[in-house]
């Protein structure tokens, strides 16, 4: 009987997980529902008594301790609406741990099948994704990058392309097999993550790849793959820095415009657009007459986009290298005038799309940080404001604050209240949390929460040797994509983040042992049992 009710829990915990990471690149609700089957299989368990010892005692105490410290948050918290969301939201850290260690699975059998039915579904996301942009693309609706991806977020998604794409270029150098569409896979994720021009999927792509050759290249010289990687790494941090560098200030420049007005040239100023200086060859008075004679948008108004009118006249001409005078102004076409005003910044925005427009974007973007610029719409330099505001919070509202943290559900309203007092520059619908899922834990749930994040890391290095490389590579994607975004502040977040942690985490050898004896009533042996696990079964 003891063994009908473990096989009969088993399966209702394959199923949730399969049903689970199907899911994640598609639907919140089923993600939700995979959840819930995964906790009902414990139900099952704990109800007939086969429940397990944790495999990795650590880390189910410390993911266990990381929620429970929440729960306890809603004691001090002022918002207990977004408190209680937030504890839904993070409620995979609790179950997911708690199902996967203490229930007796062979995870031999059931994990080759959950992480081939991931690879599948992520694949066919960001092939619907593809198809309805470009479908949309043709009907000739403009998309944002971001609309790409309709279902998750565009950055969770890059992250699991990325993820699915190292497991697979694993398991291909190693077995000398699935290379084709490992092949095919990688394809289509790097027209998803060109497309959606997401800057954090293709670092994770990279990151991806190159720690899977280095799986194949440690087994000759571990010596020789740090040398490389290390030198690999310093001529990428060269050719991204010199890439994103602002040009140089022309040797001379003109005095007056055609039609004799002095011309504002700005040298001090680093920001350029398509290569040129837009604070050169500034003649705003003989600008505005002529605007205003050709267009219903005044010149010192907003356009259609809400920005100064002025800034993207200013950016416009300056990406087409004309001056910014009356004569450039008459000159522009009727197309230019109507594209101005929907607050087109760029003449040649139309002709780059994907990653060649997000490194225009990202120019732009490091010019205005060393003009002093307001960074309100720079996803990335919008980062550096929202990293002072969270230490503001974390370390100027007293030590009780910064060990317990300002309440399970207050991060919002915390952050809106220190972007008053720090008056920041940012525009109202930018002002947003962290994107640093450490200073969400620090801010929000005090230096406790922090420790206890730190923890999971620490307790979740530990690896099934089954299954080591790809373990690794997904620990590692959690580690480096926190850094740079609120991942487990997101329903889909946290579930690939808990995941990622837990799931190859467990050195299961003693229990494996003692489930042949199950196995073989089920009739299978050590001998045929391979035959049941798909390719990816091999990936170590």
């Amino acid at each position: 009987m003891g063994s009908t009710v473990a096989s009969i829990s088993e399966n209702i915990l394959a199923a949730g997980l399969i049903i689970t990471l199907a899911s994640l690149p598609w639907s919140p609700f089923g993600t939700s529902f995979g959840t819930g089957l995964i906790a009902l299989a414990w139900v099952v368990s704990a109800v007939n008594r086969s429940l397990i010892t944790p495999t990795n005692k650590l880390l189910t105490g410390a993911m266990a301790g990381l929620y429970v410290w929440h729960v306890v948050g809603l004691l001090w918290t002022d918002n207990l609406s977004e408190g209680l969301m937030t504890l839904q939201i993070k409620l995979p850290i609790l179950i997911v741990t708690t199902a996967l260690m203490t229930i007796r699975w062979d995870q031999n059998k059931w994990l080759p099948r959950i992480l081939s039915v991931f690879v599948f579904s992520i694949s066919a996301s960001a092939i619907a994704g593809l198809m309805l942009g470009w479908r949309q693309i043709s009907a000739g609706v403009t998309l944002h990058s971001s609309e790409w991806s309709p279902f998750i977020s565009h950055i969770r998604m890059g992250i699991l392309l990325s993820l699915g794409w190292g497991g697979l270029l694993i398991y291909s150098i190693k077995k000398h097999r699935l290379i084709a569409p490992a092949i095919l896979y990688a394809v289509i994720a790097l027209l998803y993550i060109w497309q959606t021009q997401s800057v954090t999927g293709c670092l994770m792509f990279i990151f991806a790849t190159f720690f899977g050759m280095m799986q194949h290249w440690m087994k000759h010289s571990r010596r020789w793959v740090l040398v490389v990687g290390a030198a690999i790494s310093f001529l990428g941090v060269i050719l991204l820095v010199q890439t994103l560098r602002p040009s140089p200030q022309p040797a001379q420049l003109p005095t007056h415009t055609e039609w004799g007005a002095p011309y504002t040239h700005h040298q001090d100023r680093f920001l350029d657009e398509n290569g040129y200086k837009v604070w050169n060859f500034l003649a705003w008075d003989e600008a505005r007459i002529a605007w205003n004679k050709r267009s219903d948008c005044l010149f010192d108004g907003p356009d259609n986009m809400g920005h100064s009118l002025k800034i993207t006249l200013t950016r416009y001409l300056t990406s087409l290298n004309l001056p910014k005078d009356g004569l450039a102004v008459q000159g522009l076409t009727e197309e230019d005038i109507r594209a101005i005003e929907q607050g087109t910044p760029s003449a040649v925005e139309h002709l780059k799309s994907g990653m060649n427009r997000r490194l225009d974007v990202l120019r732009y973007e490091v010019g205005n940080w060393m003009d002093d610029g307001n960074p309100s719409g720079n996803s990335v330099t919008q980062r550096w404001v929202y990293l002072k505001t969270g230490l503001h919070i974390a370390l100027n509202n007293g030590i009780v604050h910064s060990l317990l943290g300002v309440g399970t559900g207050d991060l919002p309203d915390a952050y809106q209240l220190a972007y008053i007092e720090l008056d920041t520059p940012l525009n109202p619908q930018f002002r947003k949390r962290t994107h640093n899922q450490y200073l969400a834990w620090w801010v929000a749930s005090g230096f406790i929460a922090l420790s206890l994040w730190i923890l999971v890391l620490i307790a979740s290095w530990k690896r099934d040797r089954e299954w080591w490389s790809l373990g690794r590579l997904a620990w590692w994607m959690v580690v480096v994509s926190c850094f740079a975004e609120d991942t487990l502040e997101t329903q889909a977040g946290v579930t690939f983040a808990v995941f990622a942690l837990v799931l190859f985490s467990m050195n299961d050898s003693k229990e494996r042992s003692s489930l042949k004896p199950d196995v073989e009533k089920l009739g299978f042996n050590s001998t045929n049992s391979s035959t049941l696990t798909p390719d990816l079964g091999e990936i170590e």
